[in-house]
């Protein structure tokens, strides 16, 4: 039988997470200095710039619904729903609590 310590896989998730966030800002970032440096460009023709730019956009839209994605896996991880959260550990304890009485009634019996 193989034991999987759930907090170690969650620290690990929590870091591949947070490291994906940090790569998108990344490459917000260098997207950005894309786009001024094709803006700043006076050896491109007009048509040259336009179809950078429009990659640019593209690759933006591209960048921003990845992040979107990715918030909400972490809300669905994090059981999030809005501005609202469940507090799986209360849910838990509730859910013990209810079993804990039915044994006990059951024994009863």
């Amino acid at each position: 039988m193989t034991v999987i310590d759930l907090s170690q896989a969650e620290s690990r998730a929590g870091a591949i997470l947070a490291q994906a966030e940090e790569q998108y800002l990344e490459i917000l970032q260098d997207l950005k200095d894309l786009r001024l440096y094709a803006k700043d460009r006076t050896d491109l023709s007009e048509t040259e710039i336009k179809r950078v730019l429009a990659e640019y956009r593209r690759a933006t839209l591209i960048v921003f619904e990845e992040r979107k994605k990715l918030e909400d896996f972490r809300k669905r991880q994090t059981g999030a729903d809005g501005d609202h959260a469940i507090d799986f550990a209360a849910v838990r304890d509730e859910i013990g609590r209810r079993l804990d009485r039915l044994r006990r009634a059951q024994d009863a019996d």
